[in-house]
């Protein structure tokens, strides 16, 4: 079974454990005359595949006790991937989901890191500086990059650890691995959300 996640900028498909992430045309030209599963957050490539390809959408399939109505569905099907636990998704936006109890316990939607990073940069070119993305949050820092990296690390990490309390900790998207190195025992997975539609779609 071949698996598609639509995004706004990208589609991502899973087919035998693997995981492409493409341009929409790429990914039309390259399975559009395959039989594919998908979800979709954008009404816009929803068209384009609707319109050029023989894809089957599931995104009704995908349904999270709890969840609250206009939730992506990407977002559920990565809550449904792994059971209780505290679920990122590292990508344009940055979104933290909490499963507790088998049910959708509520969440957070914060910019993107690199969202932050092009924020600053538009208040000052002074500000126009790539983050240390490895910098101690334990420390106080001294210096314009070192406190820009900082003031983007730090509320980040510390929303996550308020947010995680003793669950699991889940990772995907494509500034995952960055997010995940910031903690111990986190789980990265680029697979997460494919979990979820699999799970939604044998539950049917």
């Amino acid at each position: 079974m071949i698996l598609a996640d639509i995004g706004n900028r990208h589609i991502h498909i899973y087919e035998e454990g693997r995981v492409l992430h493409l341009e929409p045309e790429e990914a039309i030209e390259l399975f559009g005359e395959r039989i594919v599963h998908y979800i979709c957050v954008s009404p816009w490539v929803r068209e384009a595949v609707v319109r050029e390809t023989y894809w089957r959408e599931v995104s009704e399939r995908v349904t999270l006790p709890g969840a609250y109505e206009g939730m992506g569905v990407d977002r559920r099907a990565l809550c449904l991937s792994r059971g209780d636990g505290l679920y990122i998704d590292a990508g344009s936006a940055l979104t933290l989901d909490r499963v507790e109890g088998g049910r959708y316990a509520g969440g957070a939607i914060l910019p993107g890191l690199h969202a932050y990073r092009k924020a600053l940069a538009a208040i000052s070119p002074v500000l126009d500086l790539e983050p240390d993305w490895g910098i101690d949050p334990k420390r106080l820092p001294k210096g314009t990059r070192e406190q820009l990296s900082y003031g983007i690390i730090a509320p980040i990490r510390h929303e996550i650890e308020h947010l995680r309390g003793d669950l699991p900790l889940y990772v995907t998207g494509g500034d995952g691995p960055l997010v995940a190195s910031w903690f111990d025992e986190a789980r990265y997975d680029d697979t997460l959300v494919f979990e979820g539609m699999m799970k939604a779609m044998e539950n049917r």
